[in-house]
């Protein structure tokens, strides 16, 4: 074979430029700090690469949301904390009220002191979250959901509860529902509830009762009409749904408890002839008109057996209300407690995949170091020996 000058040039420089782009490969990678610099210098890494990254892009997303989803269910959690609380305060001053030493000027100072609760609880039930919307508004975080108005405290949310996706399928719900938590509460004992008719002008007070037989429940509403004659009292009941009379002339011992359809309730006091009580079922009302209607007794000129009927009314419905805010504000805690796990997990998985992602594409600097020094060597090494066959030429063998 042979060898011509101008190949001689060309392997000469086609040797030295493989081995300058060798060693600058080698120097962007230890610039870097990554061995595969395209998908071209291993193929298999920079795919499994690819897909580590994707990981850790999500798991960054989740861990961003879980940070949201805590910040909205301790600002809910403490938000229905405190409605608790002034749920608790409303019920201890409409029990107070209830003492025979009360007089009207104390019934209307609580009631001033009633009101500025409602307005209270209004506002906690108008609570936003940091960025501005409302807590318990459903979806519709930016419509004030709760609004005072001549009929009292409407709801202008909707029924939908926010969520965030905190982890691989799991979407959390981070907030409660305004409607669930404030409107639709059941009164009563939460199966029915009773009612003193407020034309009554006996001493006659009727308590919120409790279910007898389960299985007797018709969902019926009924009416006990009291007469009394010749000093003697005793009450027909009535099934007001059916328009029907149940039985007539029953006995009356104040106090005694009075079985009706599953349903059983006492009647305390000396009803008067005509006066007359009723059971129902249990209907949603929201914490709101509960807690008016707590106000209203207070401020009626109702006489004081019905007054007392109805405020023990007022206070069943707040306990219920406030059992209502502790199963949802127990919800929310339950999912704080599982974000927690979540976010353990999810920095755990954030770990293992950087660790991963740096054994598929970060540099062995050792390795590296000595890759461009045996590089430098084999350049320099290059230039010479084309330097020394650059200079050889017949003429100089030629005398």
């Amino acid at each position: 074979m042979r060898i011509s000058t101008s190949m001689m040039y060309d392997l000469s420089t086609a040797g030295m430029a493989d081995q300058q782009s060798g060693l600058y490969k080698t120097q962007q990678q230890m610039t870097t700090g990554r061995r595969v610099l395209t998908a071209s210098d291993d193929p298999a890494a920079a795919s499994a690469a690819l897909r580590v990254s994707q990981g850790i892009s999500l798991t960054a997303q989740q861990s961003a949301n879980q940070q949201a989803a805590n910040n909205s269910l301790a600002q809910s959690e403490s938000a229905l904390g405190s409605v608790g609380d002034l749920l608790q305060s409303a019920s201890s001053l409409l029990i107070s009220t209830q003492n025979a030493t009360f007089t009207s000027t104390d019934r209307a100072a609580v009631a001033v002191q009633l009101d500025g609760l409602l307005a209270q609880l209004t506002g906690l039930a108008n609570s936003r979250d940091g960025g501005g919307g409302y807590l318990f508004a459903g979806y519709s975080e930016t419509q004030q959901p709760f609004v005072q108005g001549a009929g009292g405290v409407s709801y202008a949310g909707d029924d939908g509860v926010r969520k965030l996706e905190v982890g691989p399928g799991r979407q959390l719900e981070v907030t409660a529902n305004g409607a669930d938590t404030f409107m639709r509460i059941k009164t009563g004992n939460g199966v029915f509830a009773t009612d003193a008719t407020s034309t009554n002008t006996g001493t006659g007070i009727v308590d919120t009762g409790k279910v007898a037989n389960p299985a007797a429940l018709d969902g019926h509403a009924y009416q006990l009409s009291f007469s009394v004659s010749a000093g003697v009292t005793t009450y027909n009941v009535l099934d007001t749904t059916a328009g029907t009379t149940v039985s007539t002339g029953n006995a009356f011992t104040p106090g005694a408890a009075v079985t009706v359809a599953g349903m059983q309730f006492t009647v305390s006091g000396n009803p008067a002839n005509g006066d007359s009580f009723t059971s129902s079922p249990a209907a949603n009302q929201s914490v709101f008109k509960s807690l008016a209607d707590g106000i209203a007794a207070l401020k009626s000129g109702a006489p004081d057996a019905v007054r007392t009927s109805q405020i023990n009314g007022a206070i069943a419905n707040l306990y219920r209300a406030q059992d209502n805010v502790s199963l949802q504000r127990a919800k929310l805690g339950t999912n704080m407690s599982e974000l927690t796990t979540l976010t353990t997990v999810s920095s755990a998985a954030d770990a293992s995949q950087k660790i991963r992602l740096s054994g598929l594409v970060d540099l062995d600097y050792a390795a590296a170091a000595t890759e461009m020094s045996s590089r430098q060597t084999a350049l320099t090494a290059a230039q010479q020996t084309f330097s020394k066959l650059s200079k050889l030429s017949l003429f100089n063998y030629l005398a």
